[in-house]
């Protein structure tokens, strides 16, 4: 090869390496839960349906996107906050310190911080306690936003933990085809504790479909039948779930779209 052409070659690259990296850019996902006192609900509520404009510039200048908020019970006296996100840029400890720093965000949680709770069980760094993600599938691409979004949780006791990760290593193709043509996608299941010994699974996934009643309806077929028989018995249905629900449904109180 001549000496021109090699020259030519290596200019080519150089110029495609930051559009090939930036098509590449991976996304990492988030979870994190704090508790909440029932008598700080209605006011956090009421902050986080109108959110500052500042903060949701640095939320989105952290490069934190699909940013949503859910309030679940495990009991009815006992309340909390799961808390999920993505990120999308390269360094999410240095975003999070600066976001952190930003003078209207630091106004915004001293109004919201003293409504919530840290849980016993987080880190010495933590505010939330941040929750292990044991299960992800991507699902059917999808243009737009979604049509819903659910946030759900429920029991599992630490002897069955290693059995129902182990299982979610390798999920049965069958159930994930199953998942995809009911219009499911972004499905990830989070494990975390809310006070020692106290496990939970808090799930997220975003409906794209049309007739959502309808495609819970159809989910259950043979194979996701069979998977259930093993996977149900590990958890532990909460008692705060609605009549026919597995899981326990949350309610979303804040959403960056």
């Amino acid at each position: 090869m001549k000496k021109t052409s090699v020259i030519v070659w290596v200019i080519l690259i150089l110029v495609s390496m930051p559009l090939l990296t930036g098509c590449c850019q991976k996304v990492t996902r988030h979870a994190s839960v704090v508790g909440i006192d029932k008598k700080d609900i209605c006011e956090y509520k009421k902050l986080h349906a109108d959110v500052w404009p500042a903060v949701l510039k640095d939320i989105r200048q952290s490069n934190i996107e699909n940013y949503s908020i859910y309030l679940g019970q495990t009991t009815p006296d006992k309340n909390y906050l799961f808390f999920y996100y993505e990120y999308t840029g390269h360094n999410h400890k240095k975003d999070m310190a600066k976001m952190a720093k930003g003078e209207e965000m630091q106004r915004w949680w001293k109004i919201t911080q003293p409504m919530l709770k840290p849980l016993e069980v987080r880190k010495e760094d933590e505010h939330g306690a941040k929750w292990e993600e044991v299960f992800h599938h991507q699902g059917p691409a999808y243009k737009g936003k979604p049509v819903k979004r659910f946030g759900s949780i429920i029991g599992i006791e630490e002897k069955n933990i290693l059995a129902y990760t182990q299982m979610h290593e390798t999920v049965w193709s069958g159930v994930l085809a199953s998942i995809d043509r009911c219009n499911i996608r972004n499905y990830s299941i989070y494990l975390g504790q809310i006070e020692p010994g106290n496990w939970l699974l808090f799930s997220y996934f975003e409906y794209i479909g049309n007739d959502f009643e309808g495609d819970m309806a159809k989910i259950g077929n043979k194979v996701t039948k069979t998977w259930w028989t093993y996977t149900d018995p590990l958890q532990r249905p909460l008692p705060t779930r609605k009549k026919g629900q597995h899981w326990a449904t949350m309610e979303e109180v804040f959403h960056t779209d």
